[in-house]
């Protein structure tokens, strides 16, 4: 259970490393280019896609007849629609950190149900989990920044800084309640890969576009070969 607290902790502070890189490029103008930024938006992004292609979606559909897959992966989309027009329509889009979320938290409660049954699997899903928050953390604070020219720095390191709680909370709660196999965590798995998908392509592809340049189409397939590879080395 500490080995546990301590991998999902460390994957919960990849996104706090994340927004404070994201610190740092504030501070450091042009420290990170703005072809580099959107690369780092689509490498999350891919990221984002190879955990709902290659984690959730898979894991989910293990322990859920197909129609209830489907059901909660189409209500996680919808919801999440009105949920990002809502927010909106406030002038409070934080889609990056939704995502964020969305991918982290069910991923955490995986890895609490898998360790005592495969600790080779929960060391390279938290790699897998490290290597998708670190870009997804840098992008969340950006976005917050950006969309909330009155946020204060220290208010979204704060905010960013909850993942490191978030992490071993739902990892805990993986480990007490869920095995792979309930039906109960495979519904959560597809409902927040539906949110994702509908995320990514709705927000974070868009921000990372720009004509005649490759790098973020690129940066989201090395995103998701992230993903892959975690999944070659467990599944």
């Amino acid at each position: 259970m500490i080995m546990l607290v301590l991998l999902s902790a460390l994957a919960g502070l990849a996104a706090f490393a994340g927004a404070g890189l994201g610190w740092l490029d504030e501070h450091q103008k042009g420290l990170i280019s703005a072809e580099m930024h959107r690369a780092i938006i689509a490498f999350g992004g891919g990221a984002l896609i190879g955990a709902v292609g290659l984690v959730l979606v898979p894991h989910g559909l293990e322990s859920q007849p197909l129609w209830l897959g489907l059901g909660t992966f189409l209500a996680g989309g919808l919801v999440f629609l009105v949920i990002d027009h809502t927010l909106k329509r406030r002038g409070t889009p934080v889609s990056q950190l939704v995502a964020l979320n969305l991918d982290f938290i069910p991923e955490a409660i995986v890895l609490g149900a898998v360790i005592s049954g495969d600790f080779k699997m929960a060391l390279f899903l938290t790699a897998v989990i490290v290597a998708q928050n670190l870009p997804e953390g840098f992008n969340a604070y950006r976005e917050i920044r950006h969309s909330h020219a009155g946020f204060l720095k220290k208010h979204v390191l704060q905010i960013m800084s909850g993942c490191i709680v978030v992490g071993p909370v739902s990892a805990l709660a993986g480990y007490s309640l869920f095995t792979l196999d309930n039906m109960i965590l495979g519904s959560v798995m597809t409902f927040c890969a539906g949110g994702i998908l509908y995320l990514v392509f709705e927000d974070i592809a868009p921000d990372a576009h720009r004509t005649g340049d490759w790098r973020p189409a690129l940066g989201a397939v090395i995103g998701f070969s992230v993903a892959l590879v975690g999944y070659g080395l467990t599944g």
